[in-house]
């Protein structure tokens, strides 16, 4: 038994998926590492001008200003959770990118008498990862651009 014309079309569309899914979640998390530094970063500089602000006597607005924008960044960066965002869309990218080696390796090997037996392993997988992905916000504009990313170089 071989895949049939259309299960090697699912596999080669799989393969593409995989790809761009990988690399839409190793881009994902670049940006909310980047966001969580710069909130960081600004939090710590606001801090420290509140205290430059006090130790300089320079007056209770600006050191009530200073602590609130202080404040309200650690509220955010608290809200945000990036570090967990980061951490779950560097496993997902994990995760996908195997799964894009599956496709690939089966790719190779679609004549094969386990094929079948793989390719139902791999949409088993695909089904199970898709699930796993939709805890992650989808920002559509990022995913088009991986898309067509990952389209140019694989053709």
């Amino acid at each position: 038994l071989t895949l049939s014309d259309l299960q090697q079309k699912v596999v080669w569309e799989g393969w593409i998926s995989s790809e761009i899914h990988a690399n839409y979640f190793a881009d994902l998390a670049q940006s909310f590492n980047r966001q969580q530094k710069l909130c960081n970063w600004l939090t710590l500089v606001i801090s420290s001008g509140a205290f430059v602000t006090v130790i300089g006597g320079l007056g209770h607005l600006y050191v009530a200003s200073f602590t609130l924008v202080a404040a309200l960044l650690s509220a955010f960066s608290l809200v945000q959770h990036n570090q967990k965002r980061v951490t779950d869309c560097q496993d997902l990218h994990f995760r996908w990118n195997r799964l894009s080696d599956e496709y690939r390796a089966l790719w190779d090997d679609m004549y094969s008498e386990d094929a079948p037996k793989k390719f139902g392993m791999l949409a088993e997988k695909s089904a199970e990862l898709s699930k796993s992905s939709a805890t992650v916000p989808n920002r559509k504009k990022k995913m088009s651009d991986q898309a067509c990313t990952s389209i140019v170089f694989t053709t």
